[in-house]
């Protein structure tokens, strides 16, 4: 698997120097204006081999880190802070997939009467794949009648530079299977996120927690995902105050989690993260107190720290909680309760889209819990988590591109 991904990722060198600024956990390389790597003159923790030819006493760690001050400390789960910066300064760019379905028109009016309304500078992409053999198709969700639709309510909300209409026939020359094509159309394209709605016309499947091309994005799509259980427009916070729950424990795609939270949030609105401890753990162990420290550094550095693209987010209530597991309560339930208490409109959760490489499901068991378990809209963000070597190498594509290319 690894050498798998070597080799794929290393074809995929050739845009590393695209447009527009990526970011890590998005298949792109953090990279300043003149295309340096962001990486370049920061200080890196030794490994063994360097450790036993330097003669040097720092211990080595496969945690990842962060810089503080002059001093070197290992954190468990940190994102580089110009990774962290180069994804809070992406300009946000969506895919709208669209059948009809309530929740998945909910997912469209969420982002043209509310993101692109706040956010001036955030485009769309409205994607529908059609298939004309479904002769049993209401005739508000035929091919011709979501066109006119999806034309109307993005040329009312945004100017015609800021968004489009991708149409594709499902039975064409191109034509495969619906969460196939929207792989496709993402690995192409690079959003940062796709908006889909959680149930299809034919609403929730009785043996399946998730819809086949959602379970499709979620394995191979190259960017997050946030899944609408809304049925109606006015259920969402549209002009008033979003509350967010991020489930977060120490790992690199919980940190991810947050700073998407971050990215969908707007001034005014409250982001709860949350790690839920066991019923009999400690108040205070060594993996909570770590954990606190590390997103009391990071609501820090959002308040009064020194970067400004970190201060853009200061307007944002931000609250740390350690959740007790109930007697008999699972983790995913625990989070699903104090959303519920919260009256959370997202619950966020990581993934590492490496896990299927290694032959394990695309998104863990605790996190698939939590998608089944709510009614709350989820948000499931993408990280590809690689060690800071192939980063800097420019390694950019994901799982995805390296299904394609073995």
């Amino acid at each position: 698997t690894f050498i798998k991904l070597v080799v794929s990722t290393g074809l995929a060198v050739k845009d590393a120097l695209s447009h527009r600024l990526p970011a890590m956990g998005e298949h792109s390389l953090a990279a300043t204006a003149d295309h340096r790597d962001v990486h370049h003159g920061l200080s890196r923790p030794v490994s063994r081999a360097e450790e036993r030819e330097e003669g040097g006493d720092r211990p080595a760690s496969k945690l990842t880190w962060k810089p503080d001050g002059d001093e070197l400390r290992i954190t468990a789960g940190w994102i580089d802070v110009p990774v962290c910066e180069a994804v809070l300064s992406q300009n946000l760019q969506f895919l709208c997939c669209v059948d009809g379905s309530a929740t998945s028109m909910t997912a469209l009016d969420y982002l043209a009467d509310g993101v692109l309304q706040r956010d001036r500078v955030a485009t769309c992409e409205v994607m529908h794949l059609y298939d004309e053999s479904k002769t049993w198709l209401p005739p508000s969700c035929t091919r011709t009648a979501l066109h006119n639709h999806c034309e109307h309510k993005m040329a009312s909300s945004v100017s015609s530079k800021r968004y489009s209409l991708v149409w594709k026939d499902r039975k064409g020359k191109d034509g495969k299977k619906a969460g196939v094509m929207i792989c496709d159309h993402i690995l192409a394209k690079k959003p940062n996120f796709v908006c889909m709605g959680f149930y299809g016309l034919k609403g929730r499947k009785a043996q399946s927690v998730l819809a086949s091309q959602v379970m499709q994005v979620l394995s191979s799509a190259a960017c997050s995902a946030v899944l609408f259980k809304d049925e109606d427009i006015k259920m969402l916070p549209v002009r008033k105050k979003a509350v967010f729950v991020v489930s977060v424990s120490l790992n690199q795609a919980a940190t991810k989690a947050f700073l998407d939270a971050l990215r969908l949030s707007k001034p005014g609105d409250e982001i709860h993260v949350v790690y839920v401890k066991g019923y009999l753990e400690e108040d205070e162990s060594d993996y909570t107190a770590e954990l606190r420290e590390k997103y009391d550094s990071f609501f820090g550095g959002l308040t009064d720290g020194s970067s400004k693209i970190f201060q853009k987010f200061n307007d944002r209530h931000l609250e740390f909680h350690l959740i007790p597991k109930q007697r008999f309560e699972t983790t995913s339930q625990a989070v699903v309760r104090y959303a519920d208490m919260v009256d959370a409109d997202f619950i966020v959760v990581g993934t590492n889209s490496l896990r299927v490489g290694r032959g394990k499901d695309p998104v863990g068991s605790v996190s698939l819990q939590i998608i089944q378990e709510t009614e709350r809209n989820v948000v499931i963000s993408f990280w590809i988590n690689i060690s800071a070597k192939l980063f800097d190498a420019h390694v950019k594509e994901s799982g995805w591109a390296a299904s394609h290319l073995a």
